[in-house]
């Protein structure tokens, strides 16, 4: 595990922002443990992600930094240009610092998907914790 840089807190927080900005305190900062406890992992498919950001970025991982569809664009461009005037940024800043300084309580989850969708990967897997609009998963490969 890497130092954690102030790009990284500022990237995970823009990923609870597209990813859960509509969601409560608890349900943002379970969002921000997934990628904190990717990059924790040293071992299996997240062992390669050095730094908090690469576990934020890495492709097709997160889908609000997919620009794919044209919604996805906007919410993108809006992760992008959010800043600290916006009390939601602020609460999403807030949830990801919390995250960082906390243990985690998600068990561990290194996956998850909003409840209103079905993805395949989630097939035939338990969740382990779920809060607000999703579910969380430590037993996907």
């Amino acid at each position: 595990m890497s130092m954690i840089l102030l790009e990284d807190v500022l990237i995970l927080a823009r990923t609870v922002y597209g990813e859960a900005r509509g969601e409560d305190d608890e349900g943002r900062r379970a969002v921000a443990h997934t990628p904190i406890n990717r990059w924790k992992s040293r071992s299996g498919q997240f062992a390669r992600d050095d730094t908090l950001a690469t576990a934020c970025l890495r492709h097709r991982q997160f889908s609000a930094w997919d620009a794919g569809t044209p919604a996805q664009a906007r919410n993108l461009d809006r992760m992008l240009t959010v800043t600290l005037n916006d009390p939601v940024f602020r609460a999403c800043l807030a949830a990801a610092l919390k995250a960082l300084n906390e243990p985690d309580f998600t068990g561990s989850a290194k996956h998850y998907h909003a409840l209103s969708i079905s993805p395949a990967w989630a097939k035939g897997h338990k969740p382990c914790f779920v809060t607000g609009n999703h579910a969380f998963y430590n037993d996907v490969k």
